[in-house]
């Protein structure tokens, strides 16, 4: 495992995974029950396919000792140690879930930025056997911090809402070729696609084990009422 680049909103680590895990990986992924997913992102982009969700709450740092696979483990302690990219857990975030997804020739998925519900960022990880860069399928990102809020952008629809907020930033998209047993960790609310997948990819899928890290809302506005209600009892002293 190693980290092979840096930006502002993105780390990339190689060889994550040891050979023997890359497979036992390939293998609880053809195992998995996939549904055809339409783009809730642009009716443009094409289908995808998605297994049944997993996620986590409490307990995080105990993932070895109850049966659940060792990949999950591995996920969770990368986004442990990147504590200066996504938070302390239970400060932060207290939250994991998983799911793998398989992109077919001819798909992509349009611009988003994945903002909301708590989330603190996302991870990929490409588990196919081989990918040729000429493929496409690749992870664009703009490595810029560009919020909604600070930026005046009128348009209603999200993909050209992004495209308005990418046309007024002063850096070029990164593109993050999909290499296998690639680990991508990406900021909440980076502005990213997903790449159309070539046809000259043919039966070849592009598969991954796709993640949201997040902090849940009902014990963010727990602890923020407790903190006022104590602020409040101080100054009333």
């Amino acid at each position: 495992m190693k980290e092979t680049q840096r930006g502002k909103r993105f780390i990339v680590i190689d060889d994550f995974l040891s050979e023997r895990d890359f497979c036992a990986a390939q293998e609880l992924m053809e195992h998995a029950t996939f549904t055809r997913q339409e783009s809730v992102i642009s009716i443009e982009d094409g289908p995808a396919f998605r297994s049944k969700g997993v996620q986590f709450r409490d307990g995080l740092e105990a993932f070895s000792k109850d049966g659940r696979p060792k990949l999950y483990e591995e996920l969770a302690d990368a986004v442990r140690a990147y504590s200066d990219f996504f938070g302390q857990v239970g400060a932060d975030w207290d939250r994991i879930a998983f799911a793998f997804w398989k992109y077919p020739a001819g798909s992509r998925l349009g611009w988003h930025n994945d903002a909301g519900q708590g989330r603190q960022g996302e991870f990929i990880l490409f588990l196919h056997d081989r990918w040729r860069p000429s493929w496409g399928g690749e992870l664009k990102l703009i490595d810029e911090d560009l919020q909604e809020s600070k930026v005046e952008v009128t348009e209603s629809d999200l993909v050209l809402r992004m495209e308005a907020l990418i046309e007024q930033s002063t850096t070029s998209p990164v593109a993050v070729v999909p290499k296998p047993n690639r680990l991508v960790l990406v900021k909440s609310e980076t502005i990213h696609t997903i790449g159309r997948v070539d046809q000259t990819a043919g039966d070849t899928l592009r598969r991954t084990l796709t993640g949201f890290v997040s902090k849940s809302q009902k014990r963010a506005a727990a602890l923020v009422n407790a903190r006022e209600k104590f602020e409040a009892i101080l100054a009333a002293g």
